[in-house]
């Protein structure tokens, strides 16, 4: 007896274990590999940089080199996190996905079953032919297929958020992702201005800035014509260079920001779509107990109902990866969560 209750306390503990929600996940981002690497780096620039402040012999080319390691590794930093929120947040609404379409698909073959049924009993009564049973097989046959497809889905999806999250996960735990955490979009010149702190960005601006201070050091008491010129010639061609780099920058953040304002404009008429069906399907059920329609033409409303309702939170996954792919790409603050943001 002792020894069942022992074992039945233990699967109730596996099982609590295995329900998770959106914000827990969402805290495994600092710990992705690609985080952990970048939390290293900014430890080492930083202890890089504290020793070349405290080098008395330290030259001036060697402290903004250091202090530019030092910005570049918490930009990456920053981006590393930022990238595995959207990584754990595309494979959490993978799972919700594929589960939606394993209930769709489940309920698309009950319904065949039970269109099959009814084409045996009419045929057998003779209102239905040969033609009207086979077209009834082969759409069974269609949605046994349809429904094993979806079960390998699941499988897959769930596969793929145990990898991200490094922990076994039960799909039926999942919770829902609250309509709440989907973040404002933010301002176009918030975006632009976010940008300057994004690793590419700055690397290109690093290089601007060292090949300015090579022209500043040079000095004709030491340093010849020749080099001074080549120096001044190095730095206008950087120049050059920076200011078509800022403006590839400043177009892909505009281009992240519109697929976000269309991820978000999809996902209000899929909104309406999902409410529209929601009144259609009451209506039905009104029907249905008013005697005015069968349990079959019910349950295809029903399923109309979950169509819906999966290209409703199809849409809503793809809102969360634009607004996400626009924080990882641009950097731009995010209102809403801190986890949102990577943030422990």
């Amino acid at each position: 007896m002792k020894r069942t209750a022992f074992v039945l306390s233990l699967l109730l503990l596996a099982a609590q274990a295995a329900a998770l929600d959106f914000q827990e996940a969402l805290g495994a981002a600092a710990a992705r590999p690609g985080a952990i690497s970048a939390q290293l780096e900014r430890i080492n620039a930083e202890a890089d940089h504290l020793r070349t402040e405290g080098d008395p012999l330290a030259l001036r080319s060697d402290r903004l080199q250091a202090a530019q390691e030092l910005e570049l590794a918490e930009a990456a930093l920053e981006q590393a996190r930022r990238e595995a929120v959207a990584e754990i947040t595309s494979a959490y609404f993978g799972v919700l996905l594929a589960e939606e379409q394993l209930g769709l698909a489940r309920l698309g073959h009950e319904l065949a079953e039970t269109g099959l049924e009814i084409a045996e009993i009419r045929l057998a009564n003779g209102s239905a032919t040969e033609l009207d049973l086979r077209d009834a097989r082969a759409s069974l046959d269609e949605a046994a297929a349809g429904l094993k497809t979806a079960e390998s889905g699941s499988r897959l999806a769930l596969s793929n958020l145990e990898g991200v999250l490094g922990r076994e996960v039960a799909a039926g735990e999942l919770e829902p992702v609250p309509d709440s955490w989907l973040p404002p979009l933010p301002a176009l010149d918030d975006v632009l201005a976010g940008i300057t702190g994004v690793p590419q960005f700055l690397e290109v601006e690093h290089g601007l800035e060292l090949a300015a201070m090579a022209v500043d050091l040079l000095d004709p008491a030491y340093a010849s014509e020749a080099q001074i010129e080549s120096a001044r010639t190095r730095l206008e061609a950087t120049e050059q260079l920076v200011g078509e780099a800022r403006r590839g920058f400043r177009l892909q953040a505009r281009n992240l920001h519109l697929q976000a304002e269309d991820a978000r404009a999809t996902l209000a008429v899929q909104e309406d779509v999902y409410a529209n069906a929601s009144e259609r399907h009451e209506f039905e059920r009104q029907r249905l107990e008013g005697g005015l329609i069968s349990t079959v033409e019910f349950r295809s409303s029903e399923l109309e109902l979950l169509q819906a309702r999966l290209g409703l939170l199809g849409a809503r996954s793809e809102a969360f990866a634009a607004v996400l792919e626009l924080s990882a790409e641009t950097l731009v603050p995010l209102a809403g969560p801190a986890e949102l943001r990577g943030a422990r």
